[in-house]
């Protein structure tokens, strides 16, 4: 099978729902290669032992993707989902987006990572938010209020709220918010910030936030089924939250991340963007739009409900997860998950492989089929934006 690219733009009104969909025909974009999990260095009795886990905690986990030195070595879905299935990403989101605005940089749309909104946005001169730096935005940094939505209640949910519902979002933002803090000092984890710097690429590039991420990376990596949910009636998409890909799609992203902004030997985005994002600009392990965690040295995209893209440099490894879990339980699954079973599945280093194993392939051939079948209890009656597509 051949990954094929977008050729036309679809855009659907729902009741209170704008959902743009990509349709798709043939290109020559490849596919990852697949191969046997020993072949590069991976224990295939570890990945078996995850998925028996997963079976027995009856945890609502859709897919698994694991590259190692670019090779596809496991692939795993659950009853009713397949790699044609999108999945809501929640924030991570993000983290596509802080690509993106590398690609606007690269391109010369938007001079550099200290741009003000200002100089971006049209009408947001002489605003609050038209002198934060996007560089401010895209480290979370603007001083802007927080809006949050996985509170159950309170000012920054409430305001979360309110933005989401806001037939023009972007000028919601410019003309009725203020600081709450000085820009560039507080980190505060929030979804104003990313809707501005997807208003501010999308202004910049002249042209919808979804149809510039389409042209410039869903497109060159050979995305397929690609959506974006809740747009306002502007056409302009949230920037924190909304976007769907396939658990092999973000796979591929995290694998242009370990390929510093490379793909197929095609350069998408800098190295020096790539290099950027993926440090820590704030002092508490955070870069543009990624999750830094130190101890482990892996760069991370994480979503709200179980969503992963785990990249781990020194190992040459891609780790994604696309579940739907409990907000108390994502942190001690997705942890376990890597600590636990994807980074001790790897026995060798470098270009090392394991011996063959014919009964380990055996066993995790078999729990492949036995997730296929593997449905929990927790997805049924959810909502269609929380579940596959």
């Amino acid at each position: 099978m051949f990954f094929r690219r977008f050729d036309r733009l679809h855009v659907f009104q729902l009741p209170s729902l704008l959902f743009v969909l990509f349709t798709i025909s043939p290109s020559q974009a490849e596919e990852l290669s697949r191969i046997a999990p020993e072949d590069v260095g991976i224990d295939s009795e570890k990945l078996s032992d995850m998925s028996a886990w997963i079976r027995s905690e009856n945890l609502d986990v859709r897919s698994l993707v694991l590259l190692r030195r670019g090779k596809l070595a496991l692939e795993w879905y659950s009853a009713d989902v397949t790699r044609d299935h999108n999945h809501n990403l929640y924030s991570v989101t993000k983290s596509v987006v802080g690509l993106l605005a590398g690609i606007a940089v690269d391109q010369g749309k938007v001079p550099d990572a200290e741009t003000t909104v200002g100089e971006l946005l049209p009408g947001a001169k002489g605003k609050p938010a038209g002198g934060v730096t996007l560089a401010q935005l895209l480290t979370m940094r603007s001083g802007l209020p927080v809006s949050r939505g996985n509170l159950p209640g309170g000012a920054e949910r409430e305001l979360f709220d309110r933005v989401n519902a806001a037939a023009d979002r972007t000028s919601l933002i410019l003309n009725d918010l203020d600081f709450a803090t000085e820009p560039g000092k507080a980190f505060a984890y929030n979804n104003i910030d990313p809707q501005l710097v997807a208003s501010a690429i999308a202004a910049a590039a002249r042209e919808p936030f979804s149809r510039f991420a389409e042209k410039n990376l869903f497109e060159p990596l050979g995305f397929q089924n690609a959506a974006w949910m809740f747009s306002d009636s502007t056409g302009q998409v949230p920037g924190g939250y909304g976007l769907r890909l396939r658990s092999i799609d973000l796979a591929k992203l995290g694998q242009l991340v370990l390929n510093q902004g490379s793909w197929n030997g095609t350069r998408l985005i800098s190295s020096e963007w790539i290099e950027a994002s993926t440090s820590d600009q704030t002092g508490t392990g955070y870069g543009y739009y990624w999750w830094l965690d130190r101890s482990r040295g892996v760069v991370g995209g994480k979503g709200v409900r179980g969503q992963r893209l785990e990249i781990v440099p020194a190992l040459d490894l891609v780790f994604v997860v696309a579940a739907e879990l409990p907000p108390a339980r994502v942190a001690p699954v997705t942890n376990r998950l890597l600590r636990d079973f994807v980074l001790p599945s790897v026995r060798a280093s470098g270009k090392e492989s394991l011996p063959e194993n014919p009964e380990a392939i055996s066993r995790l051939e078999a729990e492949l089929a036995e997730a296929a079948r593997f449905r929990p209890a927790s997805r049924e009656g959810l909502p269609g934006f929380r579940l596959p597509k």
